[in-house]
This record gives C-alpha cells, sequence and structure tokens, in this order.
C-alpha cells in the first residue's frame, strides 16, 4: 500500500514537472493580404477549417489557395481560418523561406486577401529573431539580455492577447512580424550564437515583483538616457525607470542634426495639434517656443496667447524616422529655420541595444545588462 501510495506521489510529481516545463507556442503573422498563397514540404498534413477535412499527402508537396477569390468574403467582422498546413518533418516552406512548426491561412482582416500565421515554439521563435532584432556578431551576454526581453514581451503578447483585444476581434495570431511588434526571421536566420543565446536563457523573462509579466521594450540607441513609456506615448506601463546610459555613444547613429523652415515646422506642429481636436488649421497662428532641452519629452510653446504642450514623440510618429530618428532632441529657431538637434536612434524606451553591446564588451553579464535597464523588475524562470 505504501508502495503503491509512494509510485502514485511519484507519478504526480512528474506529471506537475512535465506540465511546468511545456515551452509555450506562439503565432506570428509572418504575411498579410496575399493573393496567392503556396506552402510546400516533406510527408504534409493538410486541414481545411470550414469542412474540418485533414487530408495527409506522402511525399513532396505544393498547397496553393488562390486568395484573390477571398476578396468575395465582403463583410467579415474578423478574420475566418481556413486550412492548417503541417510537414512530418517539422519543416515548410512559403515565399521561398523555411519556417518551422505549423502554418496556418485565414482571410485578411481588410478581407483583401489571406493572412498568413507561423505557430512555432516561443525557443523556436527566439533564435530566427535575434540576429533580425540583433547582430548575431554581438557578444553572447547582449544577445542574452536580447533574448530575454524579446521572450518578455511575446510571452506577454500571448497571455493577455493584447492584439486581439485591441483588434476588437479574436486575430488568430499573438502578434506580428513588423517593427510594431518584433521582425523574427525563418529557420535559416537562426545562428549558432543565436541558438546559444536563447537556449542559456530558456524559459526566463522578466516580472514584476507580484511576479505578473509586463512588456520588456527595446531600442537601438538612447543617446544617453532611457524614456518610460508614458513619456513616449500615452499610456503608464508599470515597472519602468528612466535611466542613465553612459554606454552606447560609442556605438551607431552618432548625434543628428536637422533644419526645417520655421513656417514648415509650424504648420506640421498646427497639423498635428488639429488631429488632436486642441486646434483648428484654418487660422495662422503665431509661434513662440520656450526654451527647449534633450531631456524634455514635450516641446512647450505659446500659439498666440494660448500656451500648448506637445510630445516629442507625436511629432516623430507624425514627421517620420528619417527627419527625428529619435524623442531626444531640443529645437532651436535660427535664421526663419527649425534647428533640431539629437542623438540616439529609436523610441528610447527599456533596453538599449547598444548599450547593451558596450556593456558585454565590457565584461558585464545578461543579468546585470538587464538589472541597469529595467531596475523594478525582476528575471524570472517560468518554465
Amino acid at each position: 500500500m505504501i508502495r503503491t501510495l509512494g509510485l502514485i506521489l511519484f507519478l504526480l510529481l512528474g506529471l506537475v514537472q512535465a506540465q511546468a516545463t511545456v515551452i509555450p507556442k506562439i503565432k506570428v503573422r509572418i504575411g498579410e493580404s496575399k493573393q496567392n498563397v503556396s506552402v510546400s514540404g516533406f510527408d504534409l498534413e493538410r486541414l481545411l477549417w470550414p469542412k474540418n477535412s485533414k487530408k495527409y499527402f506522402p511525399g513532396t508537396k505544393k498547397i496553393s489557395f488562390n486568395c484573390k477569390s477571398k476578396q468575395k468574403l465582403t463583410g467579415l467582422k474578423k478574420p475566418i481560418r481556413l486550412a492548417t498546413i503541417k510537414s512530418h518533418t517539422g519543416l515548410l516552406n512559403w515565399d521561398n523561406e523555411r519556417f518551422k512548426g505549423s502554418v496556418h491561412i485565414q482571410t485578411a482582416e481588410k478581407n483583401d486577401g489571406c493572412d498568413i500565421i507561423n505557430e512555432l515554439s516561443i525557443e523556436d521563435y527566439l533564435t530566427t529573431l535575434l540576429p533580425k532584432e540583433m547582430s548575431s556578431s554581438w557578444p553572447i551576454e547582449a544577445l542574452k539580455a536580447q533574448a530575454v526581453a524579446a521572450r518578455t514581451y511575446a510571452y506577454f503578447k500571448i497571455q493577455s492577447k493584447q492584439v486581439s483585444r485591441t483588434m476588437g476581434f479574436q486575430t488568430n495570431y499573438d502578434l506580428e512580424s513588423s517593427e510594431k511588434h518584433q521582425v523574427n526571421g525563418s529557420y535559416f536566420d537562426a545562428t549558432e550564437e543565436t541558438i546559444l543565446a536563447t537556449r542559456q536563457t530558456n524559459g526566463e523573462v522578466l516580472t514584476l515583483f507580484n511576479n505578473k509579466v509586463t512588456p520588456a521594450f527595446y531600442h537601438s540607441k538612447c543617446g544617453g538616457k532611457t524614456l518610460r513609456p508614458d513619456q513616449v506615448w500615452r499610456n503608464f506601463i508599470q515597472g519602468y525607470s528612466s535611466v542613465n546610459c553612459p554606454f552606447c555613444h560609442k556605438h551607431g547613429t552618432k548625434n543628428w542634426k536637422r533644419a526645417i523652415p520655421s513656417k514648415k515646422w509650424n504648420g506640421h506642429v498646427q497639423n498635428i495639434l488639429a488631429k488632436m481636436n486642441t486646434t483648428k488649421t484654418a487660422k495662422s497662428y503665431e509661434f513662440l517656443y520656450l526654451k527647449d532641452s534633450k531631456l524634455n519629452s514635450s516641446i512647450k510653446f505659446y500659439m498666440d496667447s494660448q500656451f500648448k504642450s506637445l510630445k516629442k514623440s507625436r511629432l516623430r510618429s507624425a514627421l517620420g524616422r528619417k527627419k527625428l530618428p529619435s524623442n531626444n532632441f531640443h529645437l532651436k529657431e535660427k535664421n526663419n529655420k527649425m534647428i533640431i538637434e539629437g542623438s540616439g536612434y529609436g523610441h528610447g524606451v527599456g533596453m538599449c541595444q547598444f548599450g547593451a553591446k558596450e556593456m558585454a564588451l565590457q565584461g558585464q553579464t545578461y543579468k546585470q545588462i538587464l538589472a541597469h535597464y529595467f531596475p523594478e523588475l525582476k528575471l524570472q524562470k517560468i518554465y
């Protein structure tokens, strides 16, 4: 009896441990509004969702979909999954690239073709993401810091279902492969270094001290000081501090300078304010800008007698990254021109990638790098 109970407890403990080590899968939209889709591979299995019919294709096979016909499905309020394709080898070919996991094909959100979604292990996903978001030639400790930050961001998207909640319908994917979320590659983009960095941080994410996962942001170069999310975007996100970064100045894009005619600049500002419903575009205003500093997250000025404040991130979003490479800049008006001088590249929130590179070159570990840029978060292994 005692031996039986011991055996049961042993099996239950093993089951709990096995469940705890299950690696999450992530669904990534890798293609949007495609007119024709062809997926190929070896020993394919195709599931047609509307009919719920499954078919196996031995040997080499290409499965094609004419998505132009899906444009007739007008009036759809949410995407409809059409098919899922898997391979017994674990690899599929699409758009001249090879992908691990399975591929889902569904009607596009704009009803203008098909979207392609790759479902795979989050760890396999990271091995192809690292060389896209950070050079695989960088020090391993920087790559490991990047792996943790990217895993945290992705895991938050999975758990929170943020994309679906934001869209207002079930999107069937957790994030997309783009600069909007994170850029990942395909099977052959993974390198020895990115695989190693992923394995050596397996299952590690950043959490708040109540063990809640929060999105971990990162950017190319902060230019001396990182920013909080609320300084750049509208929302406050718990767990962020603005920290000094004396590391990134040796690397990446150097300080930058732009000159825009004052009249044109004022027109941009006025148009942004009009879209925010704080002013009208019809009237021609006189602008008086107050003294600015790179440390200010907003510009302050008078439009005639009206005091205004406008986030620099809004200006960057409206004017584009070429005109304003970062949110870390200051304004100075001279000879009817607005002189914009700045440093860094990217939104400036979270981990500075070039700063992480320099810290790694100085011998600091990925844990030290993450602790510097995310002082209010802790490293936790969740699987």
